[in-house]
C-alpha cells in the first residue's frame, strides 16, 4: 500500500487576485493620507498616484495627487493632472478654481485672470475666487479692476477676511497717485520757492 503525503496546494478564489489588488492601492492611499497630515506634499503625492491606479480609488486620489503636487510647489505636475481631470469633469468648479490657482503661482497670470473671471461669471457665490481674481489683478498692477472688484466683495461678502488687505494695498496704491503738493509746483519755479 502506498500513501502520499498530503500536499497543501493553494487553491485561487475567482476574483481574489483584484481583491488583494485592491487592497494594495487602498494601504497607497491610507498612506498618503499620512504624508498628507504630516504636510509631506512631495511624499503624499506620490502614494495617491499609486493609489490613482485602483478602480475604486481613482477619481479621488487623483485629485488629491494634484492636491498634494500644488502643495509641494509642483506646478507642472499639479497642472497636468488637473488639466486631464477638467478634460473628463469639465463642469467642476472646484478643479477649475484649483487649475486658476496653480496658474498663478506658476507666473501664468492671464490665464489665471482668464479663468478666475469666468468662474465668477458662473459661480456667482464663490467667494474665495473673487478674493483671488481680485489679488490676481493688483498683482498685475491693475489697480482699477481691483478696486471694482473689492467693492462688489464687500457688497456680496463683507465678512471676508481678506478685504483688510486688499483695501490696504489699494489705499497704498491711490495715496501713490496722488500728486504732493511739491508734484503741483512747475520745476522752474521749485528752485525760486526753495531759495527764499
Amino acid at each position: 500500500m502506498f500513501f502520499f503525503g498530503c500536499k497543501t496546494t493553494r487553491i485561487y478564489v475567482p476574483g481574489e487576485r483584484k481583491v488583494v489588488i485592491e487592497n494594495i492601492y487602498g494601504e497607497y492611499y491610507s498612506i498618503a493620507d499620512e504624508y498628507f497630515k504630516m504636510k509631506n506634499y512631495s511624499k503624499a503625492a506620490e502614494f495617491y498616484t499609486k493609489a490613482a491606479s485602483s478602480e475604486s480609488l481613482h477619481n479621488a486620489a487623483y485629485f488629491n495627487a494634484a492636491r498634494s503636487f500644488a502643495l509641494a510647489k509642483n506646478w507642472d505636475e499639479a497642472k497636468r493632472i488637473y488639466l486631464e481631470i477638467e478634460a473628463a469633469d469639465g463642469k467642476n468648479f472646484e478643479v477649475k478654481q484649483s487649475l486658476a490657482y496653480v496658474y498663478a503661482m506658476s507666473g501664468d497670470f492671464e490665464k489665471s485672470e482668464e479663468m478666475y473671471k469666468v468662474l465668477i461669471e458662473t459661480n456667482p457665490d464663490l467667494s474665495e475666487a473673487l478674493v483671488n481674481y481680485t489679488i490676481i489683478l493688483l498683482s498685475q498692477e491693475k489697480y482699477e479692476d481691483a478696486k471694482t472688484n473689492l467693492d462688489l466683495l464687500k457688497e456680496k461678502f463683507p465678512d471676508e477676511e481678506k478685504i483688510k488687505s486688499i483695501q490696504e494695498k489699494i489705499t497704498a496704491w491711490e495715496e501713490s497717485q496722488t500728486p504732493s503738493d511739491e508734484d503741483e509746483i512747475p520745476e522752474e519755479l521749485r528752485e525760486d520757492i526753495l531759495e527764499e
